[in-house]
């Protein structure tokens, strides 16, 4: 049971310090894991030592380093600390960065997990967040597969047993995937990364995540939350394990919705040319290359980001451009949204039907 966050680093600028809103190109955190590997290097062009296993880059959170311009050096906590209204726009409910977006290179089997709700999270572990989160897969090997739920009907007895029988795997979901595949994995699920698997992962900013099972791997560095994990698991058979994504087709390029929560929306742009103006509608953005380069820019500013790059648009922007550099490209676009202004109602006008929306809107 973790709640991993770094400490802040000093801004380099002075406290009354005009805040400057421009495109943060943000500094991942590189995370070494027992199931690590090497695929950020050789898919998203991650710079890893030769004798580093790297499980997890995390790209966007409150702990995270600016690189450029005036606020180089600063964190994003800093800058929310002085001006969260400036960053966070409509979510400046308090200071608090409300997600975290991470890359993933599983190499082996991941514990089976669950993670609490914000009530319970609140409750257990006085953090107002939980984690809900949602996978966007970057690679798989053939005949990988997630776990996500289970495929039978369970209650905390049985799985008690099992797990004293070493058998709770006979009773959960396995989900073959493919890149391009998206699940979404609510608080309360049980689930699990297996190996030969690269994916994207946006979530609520915590990293509660209570140990179920974790392969006959236990150990005082990697304990067990068995109690922990009965209380807050949702039991119910999962049935819907992929969502089925919807694209709205622009002149120059092709949105794709992803799925989205009351959290978050997790949308994919396929860039053909530059797009001169996406409205922030005072929410901020997390961008983030997947494939080739582009130059992200606001009225003022601008900064080209290579392959595996993520970048904050602060919601003072108030618009944000991207253009693509030589060729095409694809970035993965993650922000709270209102779910009916800026999912529901544009899907809508595109023609896509209401039954395929509720697939993808997870309220």
């Amino acid at each position: 049971m973790t709640n991993d966050q770094l400490p802040n680093h000093l801004t380099t600028q002075p406290p009354n310090y005009p805040l400057e809103v421009y495109p943060y190109l943000l500094q991942p955190r590189m995370r070494e894991m027992v199931w690590g590997g090497r695929n950020l290097a050789r898919l998203l062009d991650k710079q890893i030592a030769p004798d580093q296993r790297i499980g997890e880059t995390w790209e966007a959170w409150d702990g995270c380093v600016i690189e450029n311009g005036a606020h180089r050096g600063a964190t994003l906590g800093d800058l929310l600390a002085r001006d969260a209204a400036a960053i966070l726009g409509a979510n400046a409910r308090d200071n608090r960065f409300p997600l975290l977006f991470k890359f993933i290179d599983a190499q082996d089997d991941l514990s089976v997990q669950v993670h609490p709700d914000d009530a319970q999270a609140h409750a257990s572990e006085n953090y107002p967040f939980g984690k809900t989160e949602a996978w966007y897969v970057l690679h798989a090997e053939p005949g990988a597969c997630l776990i996500h739920g289970f495929k039978g009907d369970v209650d905390a007895a049985r799985a008690q047993s099992l797990l004293a029988e070493n058998k709770l795997q006979d009773v959960l979901a396995y989900v073959p995937v493919q890149r391009g595949d998206v699940v979404f994995v609510p608080a309360g699920t049980v689930h699990a990364i297996m190996k030969g698997i690269v994916l994207a992962e946006i979530q609520e900013n915590s990293d509660i995540t209570y140990r179920l099972y974790d392969w006959g791997r236990a150990s005082a560095q990697r304990p067990l939350h068995v109690a922990q994990s009965l209380r807050v698991l949702n039991f119910a058979r999962e049935t819907d394990h992929k969502i089925p994504s919807l694209v709205v087709r622009r002149d120059n390029f092709d949105h794709h919705f992803l799925v989205a929560c009351k959290y978050f929306s997790l949308e994919l742009l396929d860039v053909r040319a530059p797009i001169e103006r996406i409205a922030l509608n005072d929410k901020f953005n997390i961008v983030s290359i997947i494939e080739g380069a582009a130059e992200i820019s606001s009225a003022k500013s601008r900064v080209v980001a290579a392959r595996g790059r993520t970048i904050l648009l602060p919601a003072r922007l108030d618009a944000f451009g991207i253009a693509p550099q030589k060729t095409p490209c694809q970035l993965l676009r993650m922000y709270v949204p209102d779910l009916r202004a800026d999912v529901i109602e544009p899907l809508t006008r595109a023609g896509h039907r209401a039954a395929e929306i509720a697939r993808l809107v997870r309220e």
